[in-house]
């Protein structure tokens, strides 16, 4: 395999679209498009999340600030994922765990398939979920398990990759009008515009301390 392969699971091109950080995180990566996979379920997620919000059904401010047109764009035109190219076997395995939803079965089921079939590629999950992977480290999986070790990125990794590469305040100024969308983004910067280097960079390593003990090697060693 060429290069490598970044799964992006729904929260985190939701979160980076809104945050104006897509490309620029992705670009960290030097990965072009091809490299990269979305669920073929997602735009179709996204775009029922906003019709509902247009409709007045949905009235929780984090959904009024999501950015859903750059949303829906990038998963309409990214290379996409769907649960037919996956092993049903491994797929059900995963769905049937707690803590689990279909799409991410599918994403690991995919870099599962990936990584098994050629041990010297390269491969990658980006999720905004912390309850999944906390399910995927209690899961009875140990061969999966091995196979995923430091394989994933969570958000807080990626906004201080960001941070380290683009700078303090420029990040912080994409992030903290948008901060409410995502709970840990809103106590990271709740200083708002007088969120101090020093203070967010503390509590983004907290975070990734804290998933880290949560679910053992699974995380990229990234900020350690």
């Amino acid at each position: 395999m060429t290069g490598c392969l970044y799964c992006i699971d729904n929260d985190i091109i939701k979160k980076l679209a809104t945050f104006e950080l897509f490309d620029e995180t992705i670009n960290l990566f030097e990965a072009d498009r091809t490299e990269i996979r979305v669920l073929a379920t997602a735009k179709y997620k996204f775009r029922g999340d906003l019709a509902q919000l247009n409709k007045g059904k949905c009235r929780r401010l984090e959904a009024k600030l999501i950015n859903y047109k750059r949303t829906i764009e990038l998963a309409e035109t990214l290379p996409q994922i769907s649960q037919a190219e996956v092993n049903s076997d491994l797929f059900g395995q995963l769905s049937g765990c707690e803590g689990i939803d279909a799409g991410e079965a599918i994403l690991t089921t995919y870099v599962a398939q990936v990584l098994q079939k050629d041990e010297t590629g390269e491969a990658f999950i980006l999720t905004g979920d912390k309850r999944y992977l906390r399910a995927l480290a209690q899961a009875e999986l140990p061969e999966l398990q091995a196979l995923f070790a430091n394989r994933f990125w969570c958000l807080e990794q990626l906004i201080l990759r960001d941070i380290r590469e683009y700078g303090f305040e420029v990040v912080r100024d994409k992030i903290v009008p948008v901060r409410d969308c995502d709970k840990a983004c809103k106590a990271v910067f709740g200083s708002g515009a007088q969120s101090t280097e020093e203070n967010v960079l503390s509590a983004i390593a907290a975070y990734i301390e804290t998933l880290r003990a949560e679910t053992g090697n699974l995380l990229h060693e990234y900020g350690d």
